[in-house]
């Protein structure tokens, strides 16, 4: 991949054109468009979270991990454990955090409470997160995961 810097005094103050050239709309072009897109947009630093009972305030900056059981999502905190039912994908897209990493088909994890990935069987890993707390990496996820930490 390159990347090129063109001036244009056409453009007003604060505008910025992206052009992204490619042979073909491939996997790797697409994921970079939704990360230019994700850099424009705010990631919300509270999100309202619906529980059975009554809808609490979430710092983002809080949540650990988030897990699917069944037809919940167990949303795992520094301050314990909420469960609310929603959809992994609805849920990633309020959160609109790219600090917040799929590293399974139903686990996603903030990397800023990463504390370690270990080797684990069947050539997956298993990322350690505050708390002590183990969530496994499936190799399907790992790359995005690897990338997203720099490696």
């Amino acid at each position: 991949m390159e990347i090129h810097f063109e001036e244009d005094k056409t453009l007003s103050q604060n505008q910025i054109d992206v052009i992204i050239s490619s042979q073909d709309l491939s996997p790797n072009v697409q994921q970079l468009m939704d990360y230019i897109g994700l850099y424009q947009a705010e990631s919300p630093s509270i999100l309202p979270i619906k529980t059975a009972d009554r809808i609490e305030m979430l710092k983002v900056e809080d949540l650990v991990s988030v897990d699917v059981e069944g037809t919940s999502l167990i949303l795992d905190t520094l301050k314990g454990r909420q469960i609310i039912t929603e959809r992994l994908y609805k849920f990633q897209e309020r959160l609109n955090n790219p600090d917040f990493v799929q590293v399974s088909k139903h686990v996603l994890i903030n990397i800023h409470h990463l504390e370690a990935l270990e080797a684990s069987f069947s050539g997956n890993m298993l990322a350690i997160l505050t708390g002590k707390r183990k969530v496994d990496v499936s190799r399907r996820y790992l790359k995005n995961l690897e990338k997203r930490l720099g490696l």
